[in-house]
Parts: structure tokens; sequence; C-alpha cells
């Protein structure tokens, strides 16, 4: 390097520590701003000061990472040097922090951005390096790669306790966080828990006792109430679950060893209990990849994107059937379909795993049974001659199914399959009545069911896990490959998905995909198909931003945990995901751009036929473009980081995070009308304008808009039935602390702080309300009233 370039290289490291120490003093001051005050006025003395030290640290990091790189790698300690450098060059967009107060709303929010960006620069650098890394492996192996190696050279047996127990671990860190974040269980798992909890105090299914004694509050909240999912039995009196207990009988033992400890151990053990079925789940995934392609890495790969991403990874820390039938399910099929003789033993266990789908649904399940069952009988007959030992395969079927009817009439008093269901045992006319009335479900209904289960944004697979987009394209190197292999997948996969959308049935409160997750494991070796065949290097880039996406919107679900559990039936008129409004920002909303299949009556909603077409194309695109060995060269990858940075700055810096949804208009005593935004369940809109306030001791915050901007505002607040404190801000400006001892007070403000938003002034009140008597707010409200006057 001349003397020259050593110092440019050097005069532009002082400029990325004077960005870095610019974001940096901006950061510090962003608590000290207000929507009434909020100019950056950087201090050049401070500003020096702090860049000197980044000056040096800058130089040290770029020093010791290409001394590790160089090492490793084995380069010239110069020519690392030479390749590290242009990695910082993410730092030069911290300069733009400052343009974010073009949008200021309040200090919280501004900060949060400032947090979202100094990550991003972070990630750019690090994916720069990582690039950089990528390169030099593919030219120098470097030592420290060896360990995929290495675990290649395993034995096999521990190679699947590596990855059962990898899995294990990563999957009880997802559900520490999710419980860290507040939600414990929801949906049908309360119902699934309540059986367990029966069975260990009672020794029996009849659930009347336990929901009359709210036992269900040993694992939900103590306030909690939910309606039970019962059907009357044979005991006068008794109330046994609609619900079938295979997956409460196999939580029994965690069910016991939580009992001795707190709620909160419970809970995790639970979650625990479901983790062990999920990580069998991906070592049956890595081992099909392995027998079908004979590719260790290949193998390796699909097992951490098949596990660690939507729905497999929620569905294996959650209390459904849905992932033990899987995991059954993909047994079976692996074992027959790759055994070159099934051993007795093989064959009880295929038997038993097959039949014991009875136990988790007497109907649905059936969907699967069958088709695995009849591939399972072909086989054994006609590839490996088993006459005589099949009655290893169908002795434990018969044994678990007299085992379950045995059961079903006991506590039901029926053989009829429907009996352990919402609508109970149907006689011959209600069974009539029934299909009659699903001859009736208009087309338009199933293909937006079949359309929902991939492309809705409430519950959709795609938008959940995008790495499944590539199970279309897998799909075609099938076909190409395989055809017969793939009409065994749609045979045995096909009919449970199909009976679904012909019965246009959606999951309610469950985490996305759930009618998929059951045979998702189709899907899965459809994207190995496209991993192992894909010759084109586009669709290999866009694979690599599909997998970052899937596990950052697992991450972002499980900080999020709440925005997993929404409704897509009946009684929802609410389009949007909510992970996707986490997405979205003040001024673009990302759900009025993706689908939506929610059964309302206004169906006609554009990205429902835009997207579906979008995929169409997608597979088009994939069949049009030829193999090429296109590669991107590290400058490329510069473009395309300084492009990301720019749009990620656009969309989650500039513009305020926060989202308002649920306008509602609100007639005033003046008659005039606001527009009020998000308001808060427990913040009852009154006749004649105002609010009564359910809850003390917390804020409410009220978000509201008019056309003109509001010269006076009178706010009324109060409580004739008792004492409070209160404080009032506008946005984040305080406004006033205030004392009410049972009496109605108001004041007035001159032209009230406002944010340009759509064309109208957007306000923001928030209002806290601290109890000082021993009034029942609930039952007395608080009284508040916004009122502009003109």
């Amino acid at each position: 390097m001349s003397k020259a370039a050593q110092s440019v290289r050097t005069a532009l490291v002082f400029v990325f520590a004077v960005c870095t120490a610019l974001f940096l003093q901006f950061r510090g001051q962003v608590p000290t701003f207000t929507i009434l005050g909020h100019v950056f006025r950087p201090e050049p003395g401070s500003w020096i000061l702090a860049a000197a030290p980044l000056f040096i640290l800058i130089l040290g990091l770029w020093a010791a990472f290409s001394f590790v790189l160089g090492k490793t790698s084995r380069l010239p300690y110069r020519d690392a040097l030479d390749l590290d450098f242009p990695t910082y060059f993410p730092l030069l967009f911290f300069a733009l922090a400052p343009l974010s107060l073009v949008h200021y709303l309040t200090f919280e929010d501004l900060h949060h951005r400032m947090k979202l960006f100094m990550l991003a620069v972070i990630f750019a650098v690090l994916y720069l390096k990582a690039v950089r890394v990528a390169r030099i492996v593919r030219e120098r192996p470097a030592p420290w790669l060896l360990w995929i190696r290495r675990f290649s050279s395993l034995p096999p047996r521990r190679q699947l306790l590596i990855l059962f127990f990898a899995a294990v671990l990563i999957y009880n860190g997802g559900s520490l966080l999710m419980m860290s974040n507040g939600v414990s269980f929801g949906g049908d798992e309360p119902h699934y828990l309540l059986i367990t909890h029966s069975l260990l105090k009672d020794g029996d299914f009849d659930l009347a006792n336990n929901y009359a004694q709210r036992d269900y509050g040993r694992f939900l909240a103590p306030n909690a109430a939910i309606e039970a999912h019962v059907l009357p039995g044979t005991k006068p009196g008794g109330q046994y679950s609609f619900h079938s207990p295979g997956v409460s009988i196999l939580l029994l033992p965690f069910y016991a060893l939580g009992t001795l400890f707190g709620k909160s151990l419970l809970i995790f053990l639970l979650r625990f209990g479901m983790s062990l079925f999920g990580a069998l789940f991906g070592v049956q995934m890595f081992l099909f990849a392995r027998q079908e392609w004979q590719r260790d890495r290949l193998a390796l790969g699909l097992w951490a994107l098949f596990s660690f991403t939507s729905p497999v990874f929620f569905y294996s820390i959650h209390v459904y059937p849905e992932i033990i039938v899987a995991l059954f399910a993909f047994t079976v099929f692996r074992l027959v379909r790759f055994s070159q003789k099934l051993s007795r033993a093989a064959l009880v266990l295929c038997g038993f795993l097959l039949s014991s789908f009875i136990w988790f649904h007497a109907l649905k399940y059936f969907f699967i049974l069958g088709p695995l069952f009849l591939y399972a009988v072909w086989v054994l007959l006609k590839k490996h001659r088993l006459r005589s030992g099949i009655a290893f395969f169908l002795g434990p079927i018969a044994l678990i199914f007299i085992l379950y009817f045995y059961f079903q009439v006991s506590l039901y008093g029926s053989l009829n399959p429907t009996s352990v269901s919402w609508q109970g045992a149907m006689d011959q006319q209600q069974t009539v009545s029934f299909l009659k009335t699903l001859t009736r479900i208009p087309v338009r209904f199933q293909v937006d069911t079949l359309l929902g289960y991939f492309l809705d944004q409430r519950d959709g697979l795609l938008f959940y896990a995008p790495i499944y987009f590539f199970a279309f394209l897998g799909l075609v190197e099938l076909i190409r490959r395989k055809r017969k292999t793939f009409w065994l997948l749609l045979f045995i996969t096909g009919p449970y998905v199909f009976v679904s959308v012909f019965l246009t049935q959606r999951a309610g409160y469950a985490p996305p995909a759930r009618p998929l997750v059951a045979v998702i494991w189709g899907m899965a070796v459809l994207v190995g198909y496209f991993l192992a065949f894909n010759g084109k290097k586009i669709f290999a880039y866009l694979m690599d931003l599909a997998i970052g996406l899937s596990f950052l919107f697992v991450w972002l679900l499980c900080q999020n945990p709440l925005a997993l559990y929404q409704e897509t039936t009946t009684g929802t008129t609410e389009r949007g995901g909510a992970l996707f409004y986490i997405l979205s920002h003040l001024h673009f909303y990302l759900p009025n751009i993706l689908p939506s299949f929610i059964k309302i009556e206004e169906w006609r909603w554009t990205p429902n036929f835009v997207w579906p077409i979008l995929l169409l194309v997608f597979v088009a695109a994939y069949l049009l473009v030829r193999k090429h060995g296109f590669s991107l060269k590290f400058g490329h990858h510069q473009v395309l980081v300084a492009a990301g940075l720019a749009l990620f700055f656009i969309w989650f810096v500039f513009y305020p995070r926060t989202v308002l949804l649920s306008p509602r208009k609100v007639d005033l005593s003046s008659r005039e009308k606001l527009t009020f935004y998000s308001l808060s369940r427990v913040a009852k809109v009154r006749e004649g304008g105002g609010f009564a306030l359910l809850e003390d001791n917390r804020n409410y915050y009220f978000y509201f808009a008019t056309g003109k901007p509001i010269d006076k505002l009178k706010v009324e607040f109060g409580s004739m039935q008792g004492d409070y404190d209160l404080k009032l801000r506008f946005f984040d400006a305080p406004a006033f602390e205030e004392s009410t001892r049972r009496e109605i007070k108001d004041k007035v403000f001159d032209s009230p702080p406002a944010y340009r938003w759509k064309g109208a002034s957007l306000y923001q009140i928030v209002f806290h309300l601290e109890k000082r008597s021993d009034v029942r707010t609930g039952v007395n409200p608080y009284t508040l009233g916004i009122q502009p006057l003109r």
C-alpha cells in the first residue's frame, strides 16, 4: 500500500469516526427533545473529542479483524487490511440521523428509530465482512470451517443427538422469550391442558368440575375465564371435551412434574414437552434429506430452515396436535420410502404411529392416515413382498382402533366418529343435512380458503415463512426429475388440504398456517428439491433473502408474541396482520398491499388478485430463466448494502414508527366531529362526546385528527365519586398536573402542538390517571372530554 493510499484510508477512517460521533451525539440529545422543541445542536468540541477515541477504536477493529482474517485464511496481513477496509463504509450512513427530525412525533419514538438505525448499520458492516470471508473461504478453505466436515464424519447417532438437543435448546429459548413478553396459553391450548389436569388430579376425563372450579387458572392468568369446550357423555352430569385427548395424554408427565413448582415453570415444562416432538420432527427431516439427495450439507441446511422457521418453530412450543401428527406421518413415510426391508419392530412402529392419529382427531387426520396406510400396504405387498409379516403392521392398528372406540363408547356413548367434535355425534338426518350444507358452499369461498392458507396476511404460510415461496420452484424440479414422487406426495398430503379447503376451514387464535402444519413436511421436501437442483444464481440470492426474512420474522414474533394469535373467520373485520403493522410506519401501512381472505362479504380486495398473479409470474420466471453462473462481486454487495440501508432509513427511521388503526368519528357536543384512532378498549365513548375511563393507575393515549389546526382545545376531566391525581401531555410535552376531588374541571389550551399527517393535523393527548380514594373506577368511570373551540 502506497503512503498516499494509506493517508487516504486513514482520512476515511477519521470520516467514519466523525459520522459515528455525530450519530452518538444526536442520539444523546434525543431525550431532551419534545414536540415543542427538537432542534439538533451539534457541539463541535465534544463532537471532535468523541471522534478521537472512535477513530482509534475503528482503526483497532480494522487491524484486529484483518489479523484474524489473515491468520485463519492464510493471507498476508497487508492483503487482509485491503480486503477488510471497504466493510466499514456503511458507517457513513450515520450522518443521515438528524434528517429523522423532519418527522418528529415523540422522543421515545425517535429513540426507538435511532436504535433500529444503529442495529441496521452494524448489521451492514457485519454482512459485508461475512461476504468478504465467504469469498475468501471459497478460494482458500479456512481451518475454522472444518467443523462442518467434522460433523459429517461423526457417527450417525451422534449427529442426530446433536441436532436433537440443539433444536430443543433453541425452541425453549424461544419459549422463554415469549414467556418474558407475557404469553402463556391461548386458543384451544387451555382446553387440551385441562384434560391433562383432570387425568392427573381426578383420574378421569370428566371436565365438569374442572371448568366449574376454574382449574385452568393453574396455567392461565388468575382472572382468566374461558368458555367450556365440552359435550355431555354417558355419565349423568358428566362433561367431556370435544377435543381428542392425544396431546393431553402425551403431556401428562410434564404436567405432573410442573405441578411440583410454580406456574412459570409449569408453563415452561409443558412447552418443553412439545419441543421434544418438534426436535424429533426436525431430525426426521435431516434423515430424509440425507437419504433423498445424499448430501450432508444440504440435509443440515434443510434441517435448520425447516426447524427454526414458521410454522414448525412455533408449533413445537404450542400445545396443538398438528406437530405430533406431522412427526408420526413423516416418520412412517420416510421409513416406508427408504427401508430396503422393514424389520418387525419397524412394522410395529409404523402401525402404531399411523393408528395413533385417531387419538388426536377421529375425523380430520383420517385424510392423511388413509392415503399413507394405502401407500404403506402397497409398498409392503408389492415392493418388499411381506405378505407374511404384514400382520406386524396391521396388528397395532387393529388394537389401537379397538382401544380408541372402547374409550369413545364408554365416555361419549357412540361409535360415530363425529362424537368427539364440537357438533357431537350426528344421527342420519343431521348427517344428511350437514352434507347438503356442504354442497351449497360457494366455490369462491373454497378458492379463498385455499389461497388464504398460503397468502393471507393474518395466518398464511408464505408471508410468515417466505422460504416456502420456493417450494413452488422445487415443485418444478420435482416434476422434471421424479414425477412419480410428485404424484405420491400429492396423493398423501393432498386429501387433507383439499378436504379442509372444501369445508372452508380456517384456524382462529393460533400461530400461522395451522391448517398446513400436519403436512408441512411435504412443502419442506419441495424446498429441498429447489435447494438440491437450482442452478440459477439469481434465484439462489432470492432464496438467501427469503431465509433472512423467515428467521427475522420468527425473532419478531417471539418479541411480539400476541401477533401470532389472530382471528381469520367469522367475527373479524380487520384485514391487517399484526406482524405487518409492526413493519409499517405512520405514513405507510404494509397490510394495505398484502392479501386478506378473511370471511367478510366485501371480498374484492385488490391484493387478493395481484399476489396470486405475482406467484405465477415468479414460477414462470424460474421456468424461463436459463441456468447461469452469474455471481455477485463484492462491489455489487456494497451497492446492495448501500441501497438496502437507504431503503431501511426511509422506511424505518425517517418516519415515526407509530401505526394508527381503527379510525372512529366521534360526535362532540358542539356538533363538530373528531376522528380518533387506536382507542383503548377501556376508554368508552359517551353520547354527546367525551370518554368514560374504566381503569386507573395507567396511561391513556388519544390520537385524533382534524382537517384544520385547532386554535383552542378545551379538556374536561373529573369524577363526582372519587379522588384522583392526573397528568396530561401533548405528545411528549407536559401540559399540566392536577388533582380532582369529586369534581369536574376543565382547562383550555392555545394552539396545542400538532403533527402534519395525510393532509390533516394529528394530535396526541397522553392522560395518566392515578386513583387516590377507594372508588371503583370500573363502576364509576372517570370522565374525560376533548373539545376544540373555534
